[in-house]
């Protein structure tokens, strides 16, 4: 008589599904970051970089030019 040996493969378990989508979501979410972050390519109008607002460094800032004569 002939043995047959068969794997007792279980089936997906619900930790590596969920593993599985949460692994998908967050290379989509990366992808999509990158394909928005792109920069144009050369010769296509480009659009100047705004500028940032000036920061206040602190309160006694705001207060220092009253103090002036």
């Amino acid at each position: 008589m002939t043995q047959i040996r068969t794997s007792n493969r279980a089936g997906a378990t619900p930790l590596g599904v969920a593993a599985g989508f949460l692994g998908a979501f967050v290379v989509a979410s990366l992808a999509v970051q990158l394909i928005r972050g792109a920069q144009p390519a050369a010769g296509t109008a480009m659009q100047a970089p705004a500028r940032p607002a000036p920061v206040v460094a602190h309160q006694a800032a705001l207060w220092d030019t009253l103090g002036k004569p």
